[in-house]
Order: structure tokens, then sequence, then C-alpha cells
């Protein structure tokens, strides 16, 4: 494993972190999936090992993972074994009655304090290293609110940094970079989700704003796993995210980087040392329900694209584009 420091922190993470989403187990609310499926607590534990033996020392998860049974197994395990590690975790959402997902964002003061401390009782220590907004702030006063909730953190030593998870919204990133108050973004940025994100990188780099890629696997559609029929589960959350056009579409997509793979290196591998190809990442924080995942996700922290690949990869994005 390599490793990297997250932009202005005084952080040194893993090249390849671990994406906890999955770790909670199966969460259905009013028969919607929240999560990929069901993780014992048994697997879970056997996957935060594994990922600890690979090097992994960043862990990101949120309180909205099985309803913060992400964060009780995480914070349990990681206790158990005595071990030093990055913990990242995100406050923001909530379960609400909305369709298609049952989840609602408050980011006000009162709110995030309180996400804070109860993220820190299920993980059973008192400081974080990260905490995020999960969700980006929609006007200027949710900005303005942000910015007092991250000074109350620091202040009160809950997290020694704080950042935003902005998902696809990279003009607000640019423009929370230049509010002064983040040390980092949590965003989307892979093989199949690219162009928008190449410019914010660029500048979060100049401005020494830690980058941390979430779903550099694209949601798993680059994992070479999944065919252009697939169903998921009714467990799954991908069941209600995408509807057959967009999973053929994005597996389509994918399959256009099969020829980058050899013996020695999978697809999914390939997808995550594209990411780190870029060195405006600081980590990537791939999910995983899978022993076997975990250790080839890891493993891919040692592979380098050739600038021949690298253009191979650009040409094909740019035929989408145009």
């Amino acid at each position: 494993m390599n490793y990297r420091q997250l932009g202005k922190t005084k952080l040194t993470v893993s090249e390849v972190g671990l994406g906890c989403w999955e770790l909670g187990g199966e969460t259905i609310i009013n028969g919607i999936p929240l999560t990929y499926g069901e993780v014992t607590k048994n697997i879970a534990s056997q996957l935060i090992q594994t990922a600890l033996k690979m090097g992994i020392n960043t862990f990101d998860t949120a309180d909205i993972y099985s309803l913060g049974n992400s964060e009780k197994r995480l914070g349990a395990e990681i206790k158990k074994l005595k071990k030093k590690i990055n913990f990242f975790t995100k406050g923001g959402i909530f379960p609400a009655q909305n369709t298609p997902l049952p989840v609602d964002v408050d980011l006000s003061y009162e709110y995030l304090i309180s996400c804070i401390k109860r993220s820190l009782t299920r993980l059973q220590i008192d400081q974080i290293e990260l905490f995020q907004a999960h969700k980006p702030p929609k006007n200027e006063k949710e900005i303005k609110e942000l910015e007092k909730v991250f000074t109350k953190i620091k202040e009160d030593e809950l997290s020694l940094s704080c950042g935003v998870s902005i998902g696809l919204d990279y003009e607000l990133g640019k423009k929370l970079i230049d509010y002064g108050f983040v040390d980092t973004l949590q965003m989307y940025f892979s093989l199949i989700d690219y162009k928008p994100s190449i410019e914010l990188l660029a500048y979060a780099k100049k401005n020494n704003i830690g980058i941390i890629i979430s779903e550099p696997l694209g949601q798993g559609f680059l994992s070479g796993k999944y065919d252009e029929n697939h169903k998921f589960a009714n467990n799954d959350i991908r069941k209600i995210s995408y509807s057959k056009k967009i999973i053929q579409k994005k597996i389509q997509q994918a399959n256009q980087f099969n020829f980058l793979q050899t013996k020695d290196r999978s697809l999914s591998q390939i997808a995550i040392a594209y990411v780190l190809s870029n060195k405006s990442v600081s980590t990537c924080i791939p999910g995983s329900s899978s022993v076997k995942h975990i250790i080839s996700n890891s493993l891919a922290s040692d592979i380098i694209l050739s600038s021949s690949e690298l253009k191979q990869i650009r040409e094909i994005q740019d035929k989408w584009d145009n």
C-alpha cells in the first residue's frame, strides 16, 4: 500500500481506503433498500481485519449507513483490535418518508453538532480525523451555517478536520474551496464519471484541499461483475437507483476498457489505478462486501498506468462527449 497526505491536514492516508456503506448490513425502510444487501457482523469483522492487513488506514463511514450500525461495527472492531486508523464519518442525512429514497437532509448547526456527538459514541472514540457534511449546502445561508459548524467542531476538538461530500456538484466544490473553511472534498470520479471533475481536481490541488474519491468503481459497474442484463436484488439500493437503460449504458461504457485487462490486473484494479493516476487525489474509498475484493482493490495501489494507456482512456472518453 502506498500513502499520500490529505491536503493541508496532517493526516497520512492510504491510497486505497475502505468505504463502509456495506459494513452495517441490510437496511430496508418501507420496502426501499438503503444498502447493497446483507453483510453479517462476522463478515464485517473479516472485512475490517483484511483491510488493516492490506495496509488500509482510512475508513469512511456515515451515520445514515445502516442507521448507525456501520459506525457501531467499525468502532467496536477497531477498539477490539486496538488499532490506530483514520476515522472519517459524515452527517446530515436522516430517515424520512420520501421517495424514491426514504431520506432527507438537515445541515443546520444544531443537527450536525448532534450528529458528530452521536457518531463519536457509536465509534467509541472522543475525536475523529475527519467529519464531513454528507450533502453539499444548497444556498449562502447553509454555507455560512456550515462554516459555523466546522469552527465549533474544531474548537471542541471533536474532529481534527472537516469537509463536504459533494458527489457530482463540482461547481459548488470550487465555491466551497474559495470560502476557505473546508479541509477536504469527497466527490465522484471514475473511468465513467470523469470530465466535469478534472477542473475541480486541479483547483483543489492548487489550494491544497484533500480529495477523497467515492465510487471509484462507479457503484460497481467497473467491477467487471455485471453484464447488460444484470438485475440487482430487491435489497440492493441500485435496484431503485438505476433504470435498465442506465444500467446498460454504464456496462457498455465499462466494457470499452476491458482491453486494458491482463492476467495480472482486473478491470476494477485498472479503474482504481486510473483514479490514483491523478495526483490531486489523496485517497479513494471503494466499498466491498468481499474479502477477495478488498485484497484486489488494495493491490491496485501498486498498479501504474502508462502514458499510452491513459491516452487511450482519454480517447474513449472523448468519443462519449462528442
